[in-house]
């Protein structure tokens, strides 16, 4: 459930400009400033009305007109960031395989903790190894600038993907362009995902007896057939996404909880109330609430003892008008699947979280104090592992079966500890102490030669080609961007 917009050219005199140009690369606009019709222009990316600068005088590279919005290809892209409610943008700028983000204006790192949060997210997908503000990226601030305005004023999630290779400069090779188109669909998929709902779902088991320990004693708890399990599951549903999820409740199907159709029911805890749970072909099926942007709820499952644990495989659907359609996790990434009982797999897993042809949710049973949403710490953000698309953590193989639980959580568990493990645990500490030691002489060592380094100056333009091959601190492995090694595969 997303709408995107697409501007393929916002310099489109410049473009023209520069066909057939190969030794001559025009970056601004056509507008005469300057008696050099070369050297002419406005760069666009320097005339947008957050801390601009009318220090470049016109023949200059980075001349950014004479006041903001000046231009009317800038005066069109702010228009259509305020007459609509974007989360995302990108502005793509070629080249240098790098990912900047605001404040570029600034000399430090001035976002708050939990838009910086994000941006590392999509830094993590991106696999560009330099990502930050122009100061951490190219080495200068820079005024004007698109990110910073529609970051600013229309608090957009908005970054400028460097794309391509230093080597292949302003015109990669033909052989090229294919991986860097290829590279970068994927790319901003990701950010059309984060735009909207992006969902997490882990899933963890851990001792019944040390939960109830924690609050009230679910009902129904005493009368489950088989009599009380050892352990519960406990699944966390995460929006990792800048927008809520669509509609008043979510539709959430698990397989793999049970293996066929025990006619033993279960129980499902969420929002202090109590559900019965049934599995039919080894699907249970129910629902949550709205989830908020960047924000999770969890729900506890405590199986009957007639249920056998198998992999855990999740879909969960936004309905709302007339539109279902169903996030599955598959092969490490997330998949989009359209219910349908006829067809195993995800789309059968679809119909049975949206109650399609015979599939049932949860029946409630009484209420208990409980706890709903919970919003994630900014500071620390999710700590996404997955290459892409990020459902995929659903997928865990539960190596136990019922009766016999080994816990998934990293939380300790009672008893005492065998006389190997506290071996190994002494073993630890003391290479953790060595690692220590050798980071604090390291530091020492940083610190007492700084007053031989030599400061250098920043620049305060962009960096020309020429830059590019004499400057190593602006050059990125080629073979980095020209492979597809970089945690994820477009044609997987």
């Amino acid at each position: 459930m997303r709408e995107v917009w697409f501007v393929p050219f916002v310099n489109p005199d410049g473009y023209v400009a520069n066909q057939g140009l190969r030794n001559k690369v025009i970056r601004k606009n056509r507008r005469p400033t300057c008696r050099s019709s070369k050297n002419g222009g406005v760069d666009l990316n320097r005339n947008f009305g957050v801390h601009w600068s009318s220090g470049f005088d016109g023949c200059n590279e980075e001349h950014g007109g004479k006041q903001p919005f000046s231009e009317p290809e800038t005066q069109a892209l702010k228009t259509i960031c305020e007459d609509n409610s974007f989360k995302t943008a990108m502005n793509f700028h070629a080249y240098g395989s790098m990912l900047t983000h605001p404040y570029n204006w600034a000399n430090t790192d001035l976002l708050p903790a939990e838009d910086k949060a994000v941006y590392k997210e999509i830094a993590r997908v991106f696999g560009f190894k330099k990502f930050g503000t122009a100061i951490q990226t190219v080495g200068y601030t820079t005024t004007g600038e698109s990110d910073d305005w529609m970051y600013s004023a229309r608090h957009i999630i908005s970054m400028s993907p460097e794309v391509g290779p230093e080597s292949g400069g302003f015109w990669p090779p033909r052989s090229e362009i294919a991986g860097i188109n290829s590279r970068n669909f994927d790319r901003t998929s990701y950010v059309v995902l984060k735009a909207g709902m992006e969902l997490m779902v882990e899933g963890a088991y851990q001792r019944l007896e040390e939960f109830l320990q924690k609050g009230p004693r679910p009902p129904g708890l005493d009368d489950l057939v088989g009599g009380i399990p050892e352990s519960l599951l406990q699944i966390r549903i995460s929006n990792l996404g800048l927008s809520s999820s669509v509609g008043k409740v979510l539709h959430v199907g698990i397989q793999g909880v049970a293996v066929g159709t025990p006619g033993d029911g279960g129980l499902l805890l969420q929002d202090g109330k109590t559900q019965q749970l049934f599995a039919a072909n080894g699907i249970i099926s129910f629902q949550v609430g709205t989830i908020e942007k960047r924000s999770s709820r969890t729900v506890w499952i405590i199986p009957a003892r007639s249920w056998q644990a198998g992999t855990l495989l999740t879909c969960v659907a936004e309905a709302a008008s007339g539109s279902r359609v169903c996030h599955c996790s598959s092969s490490g990434r997330e998949i989009y699947a359209l219910p349908d009982s006829t067809i195993s797999g995800s789309s059968k897993l679809c119909a049975a979280a949206l109650g399609v042809q015979g599939f049932t949710t949860a029946e409630p049973i009484a209420e208990v104090p409980g706890v709903a949403q919970t919003r994630i710490p900014a500071t620390t953000g999710f700590a996404t592992t997955a290459p892409f698309f990020q459902i995929a953590s659903g997928t865990t193989r539960l190596p136990f079966s019922l009766g016999q639980e080994k816990l998934m959580e990293s939380s300790s568990l009672p008893g005492d500890l065998s006389q190997d493990t506290m071996i190994e645990d002494t073993v630890s500490a003391t290479w953790l102490l060595l690692a220590l030691g050798i980071t604090f002489v390291g530091m020492f060592l940083c610190l007492f030669m700084q007053s031989y380094v030599v400061p250098r100056a920043v620049a305060r333009r962009a960096p020309t080609a020429l830059d590019y091959e004499r400057i190593p601190g602006l050059q990125v492995s080629r073979v980095e961007e020209d492979s597809d090694d970089l945690g994820f595969s477009p044609h997987a």
